[in-house]
């Protein structure tokens, strides 16, 4: 089981090792869980591997938190995580 997501990386990680791989498209797992008041608990968020770390801000705005992260690029979260990078800036 292969996990993809965005397909930003510079390297393409997708690489299926035999021929009975399975891909599994991460792209649109957008989901941040943050309560419904908005605020965080304890400065922990659980994040979808789809979203970026723009939609991250975005969601954490109203919180006073923030992804500081900035790859220079719209690096999904996942991306991020599977490759141990932050996007273009960390080639």
């Amino acid at each position: 089981l292969i996990a993809y997501g965005a397909g930003t990386s510079v390297e393409g990680h997708i690489s299926a090792l035999s021929a009975n791989s399975i891909s599994l498209d991460m792209k649109e797992f957008k989901d941040v869980g943050i309560s419904n008041d908005g605020m965080l608990e304890d400065a922990c968020v659980d994040v979808g591997a789809g979203v970026t770390r723009l939609e991250l801000n975005h969601q954490l705005r109203y919180t006073g938190m923030q992804f500081m992260v900035d790859p220079g690029a719209d690096a999904s979260i996942g991306g991020m995580v599977a490759c141990g990078a932050s996007g273009t800036t960390a080639v």
